[in-house]
């Protein structure tokens, strides 16, 4: 399900490999990697018999969202899709032995449990919302309606705190936790956010003019924009924005996924930004088909919200004969 899109659209770009360089003058640079290999390919193309919007993996499983279609459980062994739990939800994390959604009927957050594949709780958050994280003890949800996060007590559903963020909408999904604060994006993807879990409170904002995703990878928050061939990355309270040449983001901003690495999705590419030490393993994709989440385990899963199915994506070396 997609989100409302922004005034400002663009156009798609080709893929290209990219590679995190030095810090630049004003701004730290990525270069393309000309040097074969190694390369994505698709493994598995999964129907999912919905348009998914959001995944996360748990439980030995890939979980994906799909709106109203509700959320289909994939076995990695199988790439099968093994369960179905209903009502539809959006927005989907992963902690204390459970799944995580927001029934979009209702304004309800599930607590799904992974070994039934049933609705173990539902607890009534603010309205319209849109992103969940998990992390500092708590269960975060962004409620874009009023621009809060109420943050949850995941052993007794209980409100633990409702903190304002920048007034404006929250952009839907974006929200993330780290190590020692909680980041959404709010004031109509213009402001990123910090929420510091020892006070419950927004002790940073961060202007980016045209936030749209969040993730956390190699020691900073990346923050995806709109209209822009660029991230952002935050460390600390430093701002940087980081050029990607090549992978120019839709009115949505890019899908990104975290970790170890950087992964995005835009129109018609997936790749991974490394150190520049590192190749970068890259694909083509349709250029019209949105491609709506981006998880990594193991494997590189991709949401082709077009199509209505998952992409299982694997590296390959390609090794060049003389």
């Amino acid at each position: 399900m997609r989100p409302p899109l922004p005034t400002a659209v663009v156009s798609v770009a080709a893929v290209a490999a990219l590679v995190l360089s030095a810090a630049a003058a004003g701004g730290e640079r990525a270069r393309t990697e000309q040097r074969p290999g190694p390369y994505l390919r698709i493994v598995s193309g999964i129907e999912v018999g919905g348009a998914p919007s959001s995944m996360v993996a748990a439980a030995g499983s890939l979980w994906v969202s799909l709106g109203v279609d509700g959320i289909a459980r994939i076995d990695p062994a199988t790439n099968q899709v093994v369960a179905r739990i209903r009502p539809g939800g959006i927005g989907l994390a992963a902690g204390f032995g459970s799944i995580w959604a927001i029934d979009v009927f209702s304004d309800v957050l599930l607590r799904i449990d992974p070994a039934t594949n049933r609705i173990a709780d539902r607890i009534a958050v603010g309205g319209l919302p849109t992103g969940i994280a998990v992390g500092h003890g708590s269960v975060w949800v962004a409620n874009q309606l009023d621009s809060t996060v109420w943050r949850i007590s995941p052993d007794t559903g209980r409100i633990l705190a409702r903190i304002q963020l920048d007034r404006g909408g929250i952009w839907p999904g974006a929200i993330v936790a780290t190590d020692d604060a909680v980041w959404a994006v709010a004031a109509n993807g213009n402001v990123v956010d910090r929420i510091r879990p020892r006070t419950s409170t927004v002790d940073l904002r961060v202007a980016v003019r045209g936030a749209r995703a969040l993730t956390v990878a190699l020691g900073s928050v990346w923050v995806g924009l709109a209209d822009s061939s660029s991230l952002v990355r935050i460390t600390g309270s430093r701002a940087v924005r980081v050029p990607l040449p090549g992978h120019r983001a839709d009115g949505y901003g890019p899908q990104l996924a975290g970790g170890n690495a950087l992964w995005l999705a835009v129109p018609g590419s997936v790749a991974r930004v490394r150190p520049a030490d590192q190749r970068t393993p890259k694909l083509r994709l349709p250029a019209d088909h949105h491609l709506s989440a981006i998880a990594v385990a193991g494997d590189v899963w991709v949401a082709d919200q077009t199509a209505e199915r998952v992409l299982r994506l694997a590296e390959i070396d390609v090794i060049q004969h003389p």
